[in-house]
């Protein structure tokens, strides 16, 4: 009976709860009505949901009148309806603002970038901000098509060359024009920024876009607008922290003592032709047998002067405010050891800004920003002979008769030569800063009126204070073997610039029609003073820099002023006819002081067009386009970075300036001319065409992409003069290059749902630059990069030839080594090269390197050269190598799970060529006292013949050996390189936890960069070049401070 009751019992129940169930059906659409198929339909915390079909129709059995139903689809902002007593539920789904309407920054305006119709590259904010760096250009390689960030070096604190689409000048600058938050900058030092504080970044890349910045705007504009107060009455504090360590992922491999003893033997041997004489019983009394030195482990002086280094990052932001006035202040502080020891990088970074509004016609904004970074320890400079990093690698590991292990003193190295000096010490004995202090103020107003125009009225002014110290204490190369003794350096320099931005906007619409117009006026004045104090000879280092006046020796004093002034107006008209049809004109006309007055005005116009194929009726009804644009567009831009004085007579009074004069002849202080007046110098001149496409998928999948044509003429060059001027050369408007190139973007959402998501950038860059024309019917430039005027004295690496790319690596041809076989032998001993082989000095010897003699001579009259002419010179060298990559990009994976984000970056360069000068020095038989790379050990010996390495030391290219030495094809490395630049892994604490603990964010990351590389270079890096003159000199990598590794764990709260 029990049993009855019970089973009865629980069918009521059953039955209950079936009633109270029921079906659901439905229709998903968008804002326009048209059905979305694919939707998802889930039941709030349940597993349990349906799709929509292609109708955007839905159906889901068994739903209670409690259940929450949420609706969503990519690209779409989620719905949640409560199902009730409703059995249909119709569902219309809004935009993501935050995809399709995502608001792009452009010259003095912003607009949604479905409406652009310029190329324009967005970075997110949150991407560049999410690791911690010590300056936010750090985080931009491989984010945006058609942007190319590389660095010279390691060194903590400097800033990374920036270059888009290709660079433009040959012998001035080639670096983009930054506009932060209305205001531009030429020379902006990226240290004067927290990057915690940007809100957009957005980089204008053709001209169309760029144009409305006229002389300033031929190398691309980098937007930065930085965050603002809040408005929604509530007060808001975020406090972030990070902490890690740098290290040098690898190091140069060098010699341990064995090697390094047996390479002296080989050398002896050499020297002596082989048989042991004189030279091999002077190694024998010195150094002793090779074996000795099997076990002894040595010394690498890389350890000596590396080190990983702690890197440390804080920020409190605070912000509050309302519609009616605001405030944001941040505060930051960065604290970089450098890997190198005694080298380092600090800064502070303070912003305040604030807005009023007096009404809703009349709103006033200010922002106060100071800055101090500070650069420390010996400048690694990689152009010059007394590199620590050279000194390093060229240390020998062992001291001659020594078979232990213990540390070498100073007194035990009477065999090292005249050029190495303990790196350790030289960078422990040389106080160097490079402190800058910046201070920046802009007042605003915005008024509007008539609802159709606004005006807007800003002006700021912007000053830096840069000191500069270098002493040089005993125990350094440049106090104990120089004249100059003990001594120090300072310079102060001073810049500032008060500059007025003023704009009218207009905006209408009239049925079909949509017009935006604006016109606008600049002024901008800027000026500088330096001065440069040396004193020589002090008796003591005991009371560092600021005691130069106690110094003995010479003083030696310059101080400099230079200014120069800009005024332009401007204007753009954007039309837009049925939301289909977009029109862009601009037009800007800056007159500088840099220029004579015949040359002082220069004009900038602009134009392009965009076509919404995706608003055609013949398109809007399929479902699955989500964009389809075409853009196309010209402009013309300038470069106006010159000297303030370059078309002027200069006059110029130094210490050594004067005349002599009277029969006593006395010294009379005195001016000369310093520069020669170029009355017809003008602006360098880029026109650029760019032809666009924007193409969606279902709302996940967008493709943007892009053609360009650049052609930059007048370009400044030094050309021959009369002798009668007192000048060899001054700089003319005769060259011309081009930049051609193809930017492809892929945005994907992979994966979309409640817990999981998945999306992806990739991007990918070709471009080709081109030398059409250079000075006066003038075919090549011949630049000699100066990286150790020790080494390749007299030595012209790099050329740039007309119909070739600028800077190419020049060279000779190498083609082995000379063998036995190629001499003639008379009674067992070498005569001369066998007829046929060419050669390059009196005195061949087996061993030494071979070069391919080019083909130079016409021997049937057909006007082509068809064979050499036996001698190795000048005229066999060719291009050996190009340091322009094929193409460049990034990918980036984003993942998010629940509360957890993870971000990973990979970063590429593709086909490039490296001038090797650290495996020119220290793997060649250069010096035979120093130490070098591993790959000596394969050094040629007649018993060794497979090899590059020769192995005697004579390659001099003449008759003599003191012709010096010359570059070859060997020291040519592929560069191309795959790095995994950057992982985040972050958690953020749940909302219903951060609610508990009345706090509205809590973050923890962890982050690297530089992590890992796939490169087949041998350095220490292949992103890197110390050439010292810019674009002719790229790609050469010769003792440059290593880039570094980085690991971080990061904490944010926000309350």
């Amino acid at each position: 009976m029990k049993l009855i009751q019970l089973t009865l019992i629980l069918f009521i129940l059953s039955t209950a709860t079936v009633l109270g169930q029921k079906s659901i059906k439905g229709k998903v659409i968008d804002s326009e009505g048209i059905p979305i198929p694919g939707a998802n339909v889930m039941v709030k915390g349940a597993k349990a949901g349906t799709v929509t079909d292609i109708d955007g129709s839905y159906k889901l059995a068994n739903v209670k009148p409690t259940t929450i139903l949420v609706f969503s689809f990519i690209g779409y902002q989620n719905k949640e309806v409560k199902v009730l007593d409703k059995q249909v539920i119709n569902v219309t789904l809004s935009n993501d603002a935050t995809q399709l309407d995502e608001i792009v920054l452009i010259g003095y305006d912003a607009v949604k970038k479905k409406d652009l119709t310029g190329s324009v590259s967005k970075i997110k904010a949150e991407d560049l901000s999410k690791t911690a760096t010590a300056n936010f250009d750090q985080a931009l390689a491989g984010r945006a098509a058609g942007v190319k960030v590389s660095s010279n070096d390691g060194t903590p604190g400097n800033s990374l060359d920036i270059v888009i689409r290709g660079g433009n000048s040959i012998t001035g600058s080639n670096a983009p024009l930054y506009v932060v938050d209305g205001i531009p900058f030429e020379n902006f030092d990226p240290s004067s920024i927290n990057t915690n504080d940007i809100k957009n970044f957005d980089i204008l890349k053709d001209a169309s876009a760029t144009a409305i910045y006229g002389s300033r705007g031929a190398n691309g504009v980098i937007i930065i607008n930085t965050k603002g107060g809040r408005t929604d009455g509530k007060f808001e504090v975020r406090l972030s922290t990070a902490v890690g360590v740098q290290y040098i992922p690898n190091r140069l491999e060098v010699m341990g003592p064995y090697d390094y003893v047996k390479y002296q033997e080989t050398l002896a041997y050499a020297n002596d032709s082989f048989v042991a004489g004189t030279n091999v019983a002077t190694f024998l009394r010195n150094w002793g047998d090779p074996e000795n030195y099997r076990n002894v482990k040595g010394i690498d002086r890389q350890d000596e002067i590396f080190r990983t280094g702690i890197f440390r990052d804080n920020n409190i932001a605070i912000s509050g405010g309302s519609k009616k006035g605001s405030f944001y202040y941040s505060g930051g502080y960065v604290d970089q050891e450098g890997t190198l020891i005694t080298t380092g990088f600090k800064k502070f970074t303070n912003r305040l800004k604030f807005n009023s509004e007096v009404n809703e016609n009349l709103k006033f904004n200010g922002q106060l920003t100071y800055s101090r970074a500070m650069q420390e320890g010996l400048q690694v400079a990689g152009n010059k002979a007394t590199s620590v990093i050279k000194d390093a690698v060229s240390f020998r590991p062992v001291n001659p008769l020594r078979y232990d292990d213990s540390v070498e003193e100073e007194e035990d190295f009477q065999f090292q030569d005249q050029y190495l000096y303990d790196p350790e010490k030289s960078l422990r004995n040389t106080e160097r800063t490079n402190n800058n202090d910046e201070f920046a103020t802009t007042l605003g107003l915005n008024y509007t009126f008539q609802k159709k125009f606004t005006l807007t009225l800003n002006g700021n002014y912007w000053t830096k204070f840069n000191k500069t110290t270098l002493f040089y204490k005993q125990g350094t190369q440049e106090a104990d073997r120089t004249n100059r003794g003990i001594n120090g350096i300072v310079t102060n320099a001073r810049f500032n610039t008060l500059s007025t931005s003023n704009t009218l906007k207009f905006k209408d619409v009239k049925g079909k029609h949509k017009y935006d117009a604006l016109i606008g006026l600049e002024a901008q004045s800027r000026n500088s003073t330096g001065s440069r104090l040396q004193n020589t000879n002090l008796p003591t280092d005991e009371f560092g820099i600021d005691n130069l006046g106690i110094a003995t020796g010479a003083t030696i004093a310059t101080t400099n002023y230079t200014e120069n002034s800009i005024f332009s107006y401007f204007g753009r008209l954007n039309y837009e006819y049925k939301n289909r049809y977009l029109a862009t004109v601009n037009f800007r006309s800056d007159a500088s002081s840099k220029f004579t007055e015949e040359n002082r005005v220069g004009y900038f116009p602009s134009f392009s067009l965009a076509w919404k194929v995706s608003e055609e009726s013949f398109i809007k009804s399929i479902d699955a386009i989500s964009e389809f644009k075409f853009r196309g567009g010209w402009g013309r831009t300038g470069n106006d970075r010159i000297g303030d004085y370059d078309a002027y007579n200069l006059f110029s009074v130094d210490a050594s300036s004067g005349y002599i004069l009277g029969s006593n002849q006395t010294f009379y202080p005195g001016a000369y001319q310093s520069n020669l007046a170029v009355p017809d110098l003008r602006w360098e001149t880029t026109d650029q065409t760019n032809i666009g496409l924007d193409f969606g998928v279902f709302k996940r999948i967008d493709i943007t992409a892009d053609y360009y044509f650049k052609r930059t003429h007048d370009l400044l060059l030094d050309a021959e003069t009369s002798p009668s001027t007192g000048f060899d050369k001054v700089q003319q408007n005769v060259g011309e290059v081009t930049n051609q190139g193809f930017e492809f973007t892929l945005n994907t959402i992979n994966i979309k749902n409640k817990n999981f998501q998945w999306d992806t950038n990739f991007n990918i860059s070709f471009n080709k630059t081109n030398t059409v024309k250079l000075n006066n019917g003038q075919t090549a430039i011949l630049t000699d990069p100066e990286w150790d005027t020790q080494f390749m004295q007299n030595e012209y690496q790099y050329i740039t030839k007309v119909n070739n790319p600028v800077g190419m690596i020049y060279g000779l041809e190498f083609d082995g080594i000379y063998q036995l076989d190629d001499f003639v032998l008379v009674n067992g001993g070498i005569s001369s090269l066998k007829p046929g082989v060419p050669s390059y000095r009196t005195q061949m010897k087996p061993g030494m390197n071979k070069y391919k003699d080019q083909l130079t001579v016409d021997t049937n009259g057909d006007g082509v050269a068809d064979a050499g002419d036996g001698i190795i010179n000048e005229f066999d060298r060719k291009i050996i190598g190009n340091p322009q990559p094929k193409h460049t990009g990034g990918l980036i994976n984003n993942f998010k799970y629940k509360s957890f984000d993870l971000q990973i970056l990979l970063q590429w360069a593709y086909d490039f060529d490296i001038l090797n000068g650290n495996d020119a020095q220290f793997g060649t038989i250069y010096n035979q006292t120093r130490n070098g790379f591993t790959s000596l050990r394969d050094i040629w010996t007649p018993t060794n013949t497979d090899t590059e390495i020769g192995g005697m030391r004579y390659d001099g290219i003449n008759t003599t050996a003191s012709f010096g030495y010359k570059l070859d094809s060997r020291f040519v490395d592929d560069g191309s390189y795959l790095k995994l630049k950057t992982i985040v892994l972050g958690y953020n604490l749940p909302k219903s936890v951060l609610k508990d603990l009345n706090l509205t964010n809590f973050r923890i990351t962890f982050a690297a960069q530089n992590l890992y590389r796939w490169t087949s270079y041998k350095g220490y890096d292949p992103d890197v070049s110390v050439g010292r003159y810019g674009a002719l000199t790229p790609g050469l990598d010769y003792s440059a401070y290593p880039q570094s590794a980085t690991i971080t764990g990061g904490l944010e709260v926000t309350f």
